[in-house]
């Protein structure tokens, strides 16, 4: 004897899986990077407000990376005082630390916040 299943819907949605909870971590990271951002637009020392506004969120990657979400500072940005593309943000940063504080107020609850996400939406 034997019971067959048709799974149809079912197996879609589990083969789907992985993509949706890499959907909901990625969602968790770009609004802490964000957040990350914000910060370390607070913190960094002002003079022109070149290096304040060079920091951004860069996305993208290639292949199984295109999700990389990065925090970043420097270039893009001219100096008004210089006329260059901002290119001191990491010495700034070894002075006077703006990403490193604004990184470790965001990264303690990424995981958790992954975890909750990927659950809430998975109980859909």
């Amino acid at each position: 004897m034997s019971i067959n299943f048709d799974l149809g819907q079912v197996k879609t949605d589990l083969a789907d899986l992985p993509e949706k909870m890499l959907e909901y971590a990625f969602e968790v990271l770009m609004s802490r990077a964000e957040l990350m951002k914000g910060l370390a637009q607070v913190y960094v020392r002002v003079d022109t407000g070149s290096l304040r506004d060079s920091i951004r969120i860069e996305r993208g990657g290639e292949s199984k990376n295109w999700r990389r979400v990065r925090v970043r500072a420097g270039g893009y940005v001219t100096n008004p005082k210089t006329g260059r593309l901002v290119n001191y943000a990491a010495v700034v940063e070894q002075r006077f630390p703006y990403m490193r504080p604004a990184f470790d107020e965001v990264k303690g609850d990424i995981a958790d916040m992954i975890r909750a996400k990927v659950v809430e939406g998975c109980s859909k």
